[in-house]
């Protein structure tokens, strides 16, 4: 009877401590996610300290996460809805080190800093308006 008894909580203490890291297991493995500020699992777990500190330029913002297994790329992701100025985008970022680039391989603004092979891309979209921010990360970049 005393053997099962400790059976059994040991069985309760591994699933709870299973359940409990469910949620961030499934993450790590993610291929994508969607999320806003308020989901705040998602948003500590997969934002980067950059878009974090990022300036809110719009009401309405959300982020993604793309992970491309191909080039084992990480691609971190703030879109502002109804936003046109990237005035205080472009002050934050140079203030945090970023440099704009002369080229960029989208049609879009490439920012880096030495401290960092991250590619900073602002986008400025007009149907509908909207700002985005991407970092794209890999082992792999130039």
């Amino acid at each position: 009877m005393k053997t099962f008894r400790i059976l059994t909580i040991v069985l309760v203490a591994i699933g709870a401590m299973f359940a409990f890291a469910w949620p961030y297991i499934k993450m790590e493995f993610a291929g994508s996610a969607y999320y806003t500020q308020q989901d705040s699992r998602e948003y500590a777990f997969y934002t980067p300290e950059l878009l974090k500190n990022m300036p809110r330029i719009a009401e309405h913002y959300s982020f993604e996460f793309g992970n491309v297994s191909g080039p084992e790329a990480q691609v971190f992701t703030v879109r502002f809805d109804n936003a046109t100025d990237t005035s205080k985008i472009r002050s934050y970022l140079a203030s945090a080190g970023y440099q704009p680039q002369s080229r960029c391989d989208v049609e879009a603004e490439c920012w880096r800093t030495p401290q960092s092979k991250d590619v900073v891309t602002l986008i400025k979209y007009t149907s509908p308006n909207s700002v985005v921010v991407q970092i794209y990360r890999s082992p792999h970049t130039e």
